[in-house]
């Protein structure tokens, strides 16, 4: 059972955002760009790791947390997956990264050696992977759980190879999850948990999940403001006769102002006022820009004047067209 499922960083969508609105020519745009690439990818690498499990019988009950985010005052942890189950509970570190990898024991160095021979230093997943071991067993001591805590580094790409590995950790190419979910079935044969004891457990980890807050970037002066179009590189849309019009494609849409409003969150503000609205969404009219505002039925506080309006995390997504990292304008 999947207690929750796994969504889409909120990176994503603020990067897609970013890289269309700075010219190609801005010094920070192929940093931007990598960003995106590499988030991307560990996304869609830990999806292909969940449709795995639709492969894999496992025995009830079991629940699957994706993607939790537990916030501490000094600290926070990110765990990818925790399989709970009443014989033992297993985190996954999954982890997108191609070329050849290595581990040392003694420095807690982790490197890929690149088909061109150069070498990048990355930070340890062992060493990520342990941090996280290490909360979750003093979670189930502070709760009088009696449980085994086993973790894996799962690999997604075929062209990751292993040249050195990280002591004892388990580490496997994601095509391995279901033998190893097979050995660990085998070695942990016996419920230490009750069912009900099992799901309460379960239960206690998700309400620790809080949303990782998503930091707002500094925009740089050339960033392109106004409601784009999703077909035209950078055309800006004018709003004629209560619909945003493209002069280019002569694409038309009543509310591409609402996909302006999410990336306005996730690169400005949470908040707007109808003069931000105004500036950002090139519209000369207070009294259009009051229109287009109150129909996006977003939350509001204050008077007429110095109204704001509470830009929710999911306006306008329904409405945006998510361009791939292949379709990101190239330098």
């Amino acid at each position: 059972m999947i207690l929750k499922n796994r969504k889409e960083p909120p990176d994503i969508f603020q990067l897609q955002s970013l890289v269309k609105r700075i010219p190609v020519t801005h010094s920070q745009f192929p940093h931007w760009t990598e960003q995106l690439r590499r988030i991307t990818a560990g996304f869609h690498g830990e999806q292909r790791v969940d449709s795995l499990w639709h492969e894999i019988e496992l025995p009830s009950p079991y629940f699957f947390i994706h993607d939790l985010f537990i916030q501490q005052p000094n600290s926070s942890f990110q765990m990818d997956t925790v399989l709970v189950t009443s014989r033992f509970i297993l985190i996954l570190e999954i982890k997108s990264i191609s070329g050849l990898l290595n581990f040392d024991p003694q420095t807690r160095q982790f490197s890929r050696t690149n088909k061109d021979g150069s070498i990048d230093g990355m930070r340890n997943p062992d060493d990520q992977l342990r941090r996280h071991e290490k909360w979750m067993k003093r979670f189930l001591a502070d709760r009088q759980f009696e449980l085994p805590v086993l973790g894996a580094i799962v690999f997604t790409y075929p062209s990751s190879v292993i040249q050195s590995k990280a002591g004892k950790r388990i580490m496997i190419q994601s095509s391995g999850l279901p033998y190893l979910m097979e050995q660990l079935l085998s070695n942990h044969p016996y419920e230490l948990l009750s069912d009900s004891a099992t799901f309460t457990l379960s239960q206690n980890l998700l309400n620790l999940h809080s949303a990782k807050e998503l930091v707002l970037p500094t925009l740089p002066d050339a960033v392109l403001t106004g409601v784009l179009c999703p077909h035209c590189v950078a055309q800006r849309l004018a709003y004629v006769r209560k619909s945003w019009r493209c002069n280019v494609c002569s694409y038309k849409n009543a509310k591409s102002h609402l996909v302006a409003l999410a990336e306005y969150r996730h690169l400005v503000s949470r908040t707007i006022t109808n003069r931000e609205f105004r500036h950002f969404m090139h519209l000369p009219s207070i009294t259009t820009a009051s229109k287009l505002l109150k129909s996006s039925k977003m939350r509001s506080t204050g008077s007429y004047k110095d109204r704001v309006y509470f830009i929710p995390e999911q306006i306008g997504l329904l409405e945006s067209i998510s361009p791939g990292t292949d379709s990101i304008r190239k330098t």
